[in-house]
């Protein structure tokens, strides 16, 4: 003879339900698991069904002093269920309308004629024009970074310091010229030395 096959899971849910309706009362735990042993619910299991009713909104809990009680009701299982009719009838309510709005987006875009080649080709060009542009302003930004302020200061600093140097190269030959033209005064002017050493017509400080 072959063993008898135990509940699912789902069967003593029933089960526990039906026995905890049919009596209309408040349980412990402990009254629940003798009730769904004489079900045939194994103590061991009662604990897990008990909280997958729970979940279910098809038990009601709730703790009076020191002692946990459960209940269900026979109305409470009509209420249950309407709310659960709500809830399929809001959710295909809902995907009704995005169903429609998917249609609509589709019917539009269905009438929208597809981009010619030239269209195409043009997008492409603009978008290597605008990675180009990119780019330029990247190389621009980089090149003001580079001159801030700390830099321009630096780069004074250099200037003057260049300055300073280029005018006492000046004043070297300014000195040197004079002594040239003392020692040979009425041979040679300044204007003749200046095209002999390529200098300007007015070689003077840098100011």
């Amino acid at each position: 003879m072959s063993k008898r096959k135990g509940l699912s899971f789902d069967e003593k849910k029933a089960v526990l339900l039906g026995a905890m309706q049919s009596e209309a009362a408040f349980y412990t735990l402990k009254e629940l698991e003798t009730l769904g042993k004489s079900k045939g619910v194994i103590p061991q299991a009662v604990k897990d069904v008990v909280e997958g009713l729970t979940a279910d909104g098809e038990v009601q809990t709730d703790k009076v002093g020191s002692q946990v009680l459960f209940w269900s009701l026979p109305s409470q299982k009509s209420s249950t269920l309407r709310a659960k009719r709500r809830k399929v009838s809001e959710d295909i309510e809902r995907l009704q309308k995005e169903y429609e709005t998917l249609q609509a987006e589709l019917a539009t875009v269905s009438v929208e004629p597809a981009p010619t080649e030239q269209e195409v080709a043009a997008l492409r060009k603009k978008v290597v024009e605008d990675k180009k542009r990119r780019d330029e302003m990247k190389r621009k930004v980089e090149t003001m970074e580079r001159c801030g302020p700390g830099k321009i200061a630096e780069m004074k600093k250099q200037i003057a310091v260049a300055k300073e140097a280029a005018n006492r190269w000046a004043d070297n030959i300014i000195n040197i010229r004079s002594m040239f033209m003392r020692e040979n005064r009425g041979e040679v002017t300044t204007a003749q030395f200046n095209r002999m050493f390529n200098l300007p017509e007015e070689f003077a400080d840098i100011d």
